[in-house]
C-alpha cells in the first residue's frame, strides 16, 4: 500500500508575488522621491529668483533716493557758483548799473539765471507701487510708510524747485515784454534795475544751503529703509557707482551735425515737371 504524502507546498509563486510588490513599491517610492525633488528643486530655485528680484528691487529704490540726495548736491555746487557771481552783481551800485565800467561784469548777468534741472526717474517708484501687495505679504509695512515718504518728500522738493526757477523766467519775460516799463539802457540792466529780479536773485543764497540740508534729510530717511532691509549705505552706493558706468559698445554716438546736409540750391534743381515725373517712376 502506497503512503499517501502530504503535498510540499510550492513557495515558487509567493516569492514571485513579493518580488513584484517590492519592485511596485520600489517605482512608486522612486516616482515619489523624484517629484518631490523635482518640484521641491523647482520650489528652491523660484523662491531663490524672487529673492533675488525683491533684492534688486529694493536696491534701485534705495539707489534712486541716494541719487536724489547726490542730485541735490550738486545743485547746491552749481548754485554756489551763482550765488558768488550774483554777489558781483549785486555790488554794482544802483545808479551805475548802465556806467560803462561795469558793462563787463553786467555781460555775466545770463550766467545767474541759467539753473541746472533736477528730476528724478519715476520707473522705481512706479515698480514699487506695482509691488506693494507683495511687500504687505512679507510684512513690510514699516518700509511701506517710509518708501512712501520719500517719494513725497522728492516731489516736494522738485516742484518747488520748478517754481523757483519759473520764477525767474517769468520776470525775464515780463521786463523783456514791456521794455519800455523798465528803467535800463539794456535789457541786462533792465533785470538789475528791477527790485523783484534783485530779491530773487538774493534768495539764490539761501537755497545753496538749503538744497544741501534737503540732500541729508532724504539720506536720513534712506538710512531706515536700508535697516529694515538690512543693507549698509556703502552697498547702495556702490550699487549706484556701479548703475552709472557706461557700457561700451561697438557703435559710435551720433552725433546730429554728421546727419547736417546743405539747404538745396533752387537754382541747381531741374525743370519741376521733370523732376516729378522722375520722382512718380
Amino acid at each position: 500500500m502506497t503512503e499517501n504524502l502530504p503535498n510540499i507546498p510550492d513557495n515558487n509563486p509567493v516569492e514571485k508575488s513579493n518580488k513584484i510588490w517590492k519592485n511596485l513599491l520600489y517605482t512608486f517610492l522612486g516616482t515619489t522621491i523624484s517629484i518631490i525633488l523635482t518640484f521641491g528643486t523647482g520650489q528652491v530655485l523660484q523662491q531663490r529668483r524672487l529673492a533675488q528680484e525683491r533684492q534688486l528691487s529694493a536696491m534701485m529704490l534705495m539707489g534712486n533716493v541716494e541719487k536724489f540726495a547726490q542730485k541735490l548736491e550738486q545743485i547746491s555746487d552749481e548754485l554756489a557758483w551763482r550765488d558768488t557771481l550774483v554777489a558781483y552783481l549785486l555790488a554794482i551800485p544802483e545808479d551805475s548799473i548802465d556806467a560803462p565800467s561795469y558793462s563787463q561784469t553786467l555781460s555775466y548777468l545770463p550766467y545767474s539765471m541759467g539753473f541746472p534741472v533736477l528730476s528724478y526717474d519715476e520707473t522705481t517708484e512706479t515698480i514699487f507701487a506695482n509691488s506693494i501687495e507683495a511687500w504687505k505679504n512679507m510684512g513690510y509695512i514699516k518700509l511701506i510708510d517710509n518708501v512712501g515718504t520719500c517719494f513725497s518728500m522728492m516731489h516736494t522738493i522738485t516742484e518747488q524747485y520748478d517754481k523757483f526757477i519759473h520764477e525767474f523766467e517769468g520776470l525775464e519775460a515780463e521786463i523783456l515784454k514791456h521794455p519800455e516799463e523798465h528803467p535800463g539802457e539794456t535789457p541786462y540792466s533792465k533785470f538789475l534795475h528791477n527790485e523783484m529780479f534783485r530779491t530773487s536773485l538774493s534768495n539764490i543764497h539761501k537755497r545753496v544751503t538749503y538744497y544741501r540740508y534737503l540732500a541729508e534729510v532724504i539720506r536720513y530717511s534712506n538710512a531706515t529703509n536700508m535697516k529694515i532691509l538690512g543693507v549698509t549705505e556703502e552697498e547702495v552706493i556702490e550699487f549706484v557707482n556701479e548703475s552709472r558706468k557706461e557700457i561700451e559698445i561697438d557703435r559710435s554716438y551720433p552725433y546730429q551735425q554728421n546727419f547736417m546736409k546743405p539747404d538745396i540750391n533752387p537754382d541747381s534743381l531741374p525743370d519741376l515737371g521733370t523732376w516729378i515725373k522722375g520722382k512718380r517712376v
